[in-house]
């Protein structure tokens, strides 16, 4: 067995209620319309170009209520744009020193120390070379020989991901603790990214209507995420902190679906990372969640039914009630995820992160009983963990 010993979030100091995000996402439209409407002197009139009461609509289908950034939006001037060069420095400095605070708050809650661990596993999206686990290693002290394992390209199913890879890991060395944390901040996107895309798409479709759907994708984009840090405390079945864990991890599996890898992606372009996420996303989860399910269980001799708890990965209200409906859970089965929706929007990579955490908060289940940790992300990509309490 690999054991689960306890989790922390962290979130950075900026929050925005969905409505302020909205209205920022407004004014730069209406603004770049109008100044392509000066520059070939036509009539000035959005709603015959695009219909920007939509845009508040979109923000609101999410569900989302507010989200926090790295970067405030109020830093970003899209007349005099920041290079992609200090944007992203900002980031990753930023984002490290969310990192020391989430780790800090995980060892002195676990009353562990960080001699005590034998690994250190990143999952980002960050490009920071060295790797956030090595910068990490120089703020806190870490033995020299502390083993790095760095994930990326992996996006927002990166938190399952990282805990299945450690689980293998601790499987293997079951005297060790290892440490696993997730960060993928995406207001890095709103320094440039997603207003520059804007930009092109909406001067596009003014030309060619076809480019109507990328536009509407890129509101979702700008719709759903956030920022924050997810990190678990992990322990082989023989290190001496396994005796206080909230979980043991009983088997993982992954699944990836030849030929969507345009599904979910982020391209680095001119101005940044641009986030697509296809609305065919939430047809295939239900086929994809079932090629990890059902074998995972079976594997077990287990049924959903004898599923206690569902913590899965919300992407959007699409991808729950897909989940909900595949499986026939009860209307609350999927709470957790709707309220963290609901509290910070999708943070990729660290959402189911800060969903097992709240689930510690929240519920107290009987012990014996059975739980899933499900994500899917780009490839596209499912993992799933079979857990137990």
């Amino acid at each position: 067995m690999t054991y689960i010993v306890n989790t922390a979030a962290g979130f950075p100091e900026n929050y925005y209620p969905q409505d302020v995000l909205a209205s920022n996402i407004r004014r730069h439209c209406e603004t770049l319309i109008r100044d392509y409407c000066e520059a070939e002197e036509i009539d000035f009139d959005t709603q015959e170009i695009f219909d920007l009461s939509q845009i508040e609509r979109f923000f609101t289908n999410v569900k989302v209520g507010g989200r926090y950034f790295t970067l405030p939006i109020d830093d970003f001037d899209p007349d005099d744009p920041p290079g992609i060069e200090e944007t992203f420095q900002k980031m990753v400095n930023m984002t490290l020193d969310l990192v020391v605070t989430t780790i800090e708050k995980l060892l002195r809650e676990s009353d562990a120390k960080p001699e005590d661990i034998s690994l250190l596993s990143t999952v980002t999206v960050l490009p920071a070379v060295p790797s956030l686990e090595a910068r990490l290693m120089s703020r806190l002290p870490f033995t020299p020989a502390t083993k790095r394992m760095a994930l990326c390209g992996v996006g927002c199913m990166g938190g399952a991901l990282g805990l299945s890879r450690v689980t293998d890991y601790l499987e293997g060395h079951p005297d060790e603790a290892a440490i696993v944390f997730t960060t993928d901040p995406s207001s890095g996107l709103w320094q440039g990214s997603i207003h520059g895309d804007l930009t092109s798409l909406l001067e596009q479709v003014i030309e060619d209507p076809s480019q109507y759907g990328n536009v509407i994708m890129t509101l979702i984009v700008a719709a759903l995420f956030g920022d924050g840090v997810g990190a678990v405390l992990m322990a082989g079945r023989n290190h001496p902190l396994a005796k206080n864990a909230k979980l043991k991890v009983i088997g993982t599996r992954s699944i990836t679906l030849p030929d969507t890898e345009h599904l979910m992606a982020l391209p680095l372009t001119d101005y940044g990372f641009r986030q697509v996420l296809r609305p065919e996303v939430s047809d295939h989860v239900k086929g994809g969640l079932r090629q990890a399910i059902d074998p995972l269980l079976a594997e077990h001799n287990l049924s959903f039914d004898d599923i206690f708890c569902w913590m899965v990965h919300p992407g959007g209200p699409k991808i729950l009630d897909a989940v909900t409906e595949e499986y026939g859970l009860a209307a609350d089965a999927l709470k957790v995820s709707w309220e963290v929706l609901a509290d910070i929007g999708n943070i990729a990579s660290a959402t189911i992160l800060c969903i097992l955490d709240k689930t510690f908060a929240q519920l107290q289940p009987p012990a014996g009983s059975y739980g899933l940790l499900v994500a899917m992300g780009p490839g596209f990509s499912q993992e799933v963990l079979l857990v137990q309490w």
